[in-house]
C-alpha cells in the first residue's frame, strides 16, 4: 500500500503516481470507464459532428463564398459555432470535472480503506456529495483566472496553478469555495515552482501518450479536409474523436493522482498528518487483519 500523505520529492511524485495508477488500475479504470465513460462518449460524438461541419463550412465556403458577400464570414461562423459545438463545449467541461472528482473520491477511498480495492458504488456513493461543490469551485475558478488573465497573463498562470489543488482539497477535507481558496494559498506557499514543474512533467508525458489516441483522429481528419474519404467521412470523424475522446479523459486522471500527491506532500509538509496517524496507531492492533499485510512490519 502506498501512504499517501507523505513527504515526497519531485521524481519521486512521478514515481509514486505510475504506481498508483498501476495497483489500482482496475478499480480506478472501472470507475472512470462507468461514471464518467458514457460523459466522454457524449463529448465525442459531439466533437466528431463539430469537426465534420466545419471541414463541410470551409469547403463549401471556399468553393461557392463570393469574397464580395459582406456576411460570409458570419455565415462561416454561424455555422461552425452550431448547437454540437456548445454541446460538446458543456460535455467536454462536466467529463473534465468527473474525472478529477471521481480520481480523488478514488484515492480518498483508497487511503480510508488502508488500500484495499473500492467497488464502482463505493465510488459513485463517494463522488455524489462532491458534485456540486467541485462545480461551484471549478466555475468560480475558472471566472477568476480568467479575469486575472486579462489584466496580465503571469496573474493568471499563478491563480489557475494554485487553484489545480482546488477539487483535491476539497474532495479530502470538506472545503466550500473560500476555504478552499484559502487552503490552496496556504499549502502552496513556497512550492508554486514545484507545483507547476509537475503540473507541465506530467502533462507532457500525458500528451505524448495521447498521440496513441489521437493520432487516428487526425489521419481521418487529414483525409476528409483532402476529400480523400467517402460520403461516409462523418461516421469516421466522429468514431475516432471518440477514441482520442475517451482516451484522453482516462489520461487526464494520471493529472489528477499526480495533483494528489502534490496536495498530500504539501499538507505532510506543514502539518505532518501521516506522521500523526503513525504515531497514533502505534501500540494498536487492527481489528480485522488483512492477510495482504504479512510479510510488511
Amino acid at each position: 500500500m502506498l501512504n499517501l500523505f507523505q513527504q515526497r520529492d519531485f521524481g519521486t511524485k512521478i514515481n509514486a503516481t505510475f504506481q498508483y495508477i498501476t495497483q489500482n488500475f482496475r478499480s480506478l479504470g472501472l470507475a472512470l470507464l462507468y461514471i464518467v465513460g458514457p460523459l466522454a462518449l457524449l463529448t465525442g460524438i459531439a466533437s466528431g459532428i463539430v469537426q465534420s461541419n466545419m471541414l463541410a463550412t470551409i469547403g463549401s465556403a471556399t468553393a461557392q463564398t463570393d469574397p464580395s458577400d459582406p456576411l460570409a464570414g458570419l455565415r462561416m461562423l454561424q455555422n461552425i459555432f452550431s448547437p454540437a459545438y456548445w454541446v460538446a463545449l458543456f460535455f467536454g467541461l462536466i467529463t473534465a470535472l468527473a474525472v478529477n472528482l471521481v480520481t480523488y473520491a478514488h484515492m480518498k477511498l483508497y487511503a480510508e480503506k488502508n488500500g484495499a480495492d473500492s467497488t464502482v458504488g463505493e465510488i459513485w456513493e463517494a463522488t455524489q456529495p462532491l458534485i456540486g461543490r467541485g462545480l461551484i469551485i471549478t466555475v468560480l475558478g475558472t471566472i477568476i483566472t480568467v479575469v486575472a488573465m486579462f489584466f496580465f497573463l503571469i496573474p493568471g498562470i499563478y491563480v489557475a496553478v494554485v487553484l489545480s489543488l482546488s477539487l483535491a482539497v476539497t474532495t479530502f477535507e470538506g472545503t466550500d469555495f473560500s476555504q478552499t481558496w484559502n487552503r490552496c494559498f496556504k499549502l502552496i506557499r513556497d512550492k508554486w515552482w514545484s507545483t507547476f514543474g509537475l503540473l507541465i512533467i506530467v502533462a507532457i508525458i500525458s500528451a505524448i501518450l495521447g498521440l496513441i489516441f489521437n493520432i487516428p483522429a487526425g489521419v481521418v481528419g487529414f483525409l476528409a479536409a483532402a476529400k480523400l474519404l467517402p460520403s461516409a467521412s462523418t461516421f469516421w470523424l466522429v468514431l475516432t474523436t471518440i477514441i482520442s475522446s475517451v482516451g484522453g479523459t482516462m489520461l487526464r486522471a494520471m493529472i489528477c493522482v499526480a495533483l494528489a500527491f502534490q496536495y498530500t506532500n504539501l499538507v505532510e509538509r506543514q502539518e505532518g498528518r501521516g506522521l500523526i496517524s503513525a504515531i497514533d496507531s502505534i501500540g494498536t492492533t487492527p481489528t480485522k487483519p488483512r492477510l495482504d499485510d504479512e510479510g510488511e512490519y
